[in-house]
């Protein structure tokens, strides 16, 4: 695996979760595609709101008696992993992690969110497996490494094809998509992609003048 950057932050809590955001959402890409309606649908690698309270969790779950090792965020091509130290806390398993909440560090919790970093206490899981799953994307997966809980976030985009597809083959067999709108919906995306080539290509002749 060759890292391309590797940055550390310190500071307050307050601070390093501003940081780590803001380092973070620069890098998160927007893709554009035909949508079921044949509208043209616009998402993020990874929802906003998966990426802050990922962050927050991380920073508001970790067991700071453990020395040597620090929270870990890696951004792979087609996922995030977030790395804490200690392991799920409380009676929260991967089963229940959705309606079960434990707060390890209540004080932060209750700073944070008096910063508007924490929505809702015990509520942020559920919902980033929602906004996952209304992108598209499969929910969070959790494993535990000896002393360090390791959450992985599927790239949203790295589903949207395959599912487009599904859905498509679904409503072909069931008869509620003709095979001529299948093709109409086609010629329009093509259509358009073919507006939108022409508008760069203008774009590019101008800028050399």
């Amino acid at each position: 695996m060759n890292v391309i950057k590797d940055v550390i932050f310190e500071g307050t809590i307050l601070n390093l979760v501003k940081k780590t955001i803001e380092f973070i959402e620069p890098q998160v890409r927007e893709h554009t595609f035909l949508g079921q309606h044949g509208q043209f649908v616009t998402r993020r690698d990874y929802p906003e709101f998966v990426i802050q309270e990922m962050v927050v969790n991380a920073c508001c779950h970790r067991v700071h008696n453990i020395k040597g090792t620090e929270i870990q965020i890696k951004m792979f091509d087609d996922r995030l992993v977030f790395e804490s130290p200690g392991k799920l806390p409380g009676q929260v398993k991967p089963s229940n992690i959705r309606n079960t909440h434990f707060s390890r560090n209540p004080k932060i919790a209750a700073f944070l969110k008096a910063y508007h970093y924490v929505k809702e206490f015990g509520e942020g899981m559920d919902r980033i497996c929602r906004e996952q799953e209304a992108n598209g994307a499969q929910a969070p997966s959790f494993r535990t490494d000896d002393f360090i809980l390791k959450i992985t976030i599927p790239k949203v985009t790295e589903n949207v094809t395959e599912n487009r597809v599904n859905r498509t083959e679904k409503l072909l067999e069931k008869g509620e998509l003709l095979p001529e709108k299948l093709l109409d919906s086609e010629s329009k995306l093509t259509e358009k992609l073919e507006k939108l080539l022409e508008r760069a290509k203008s774009k590019t002749s101008s800028n050399r003048l």
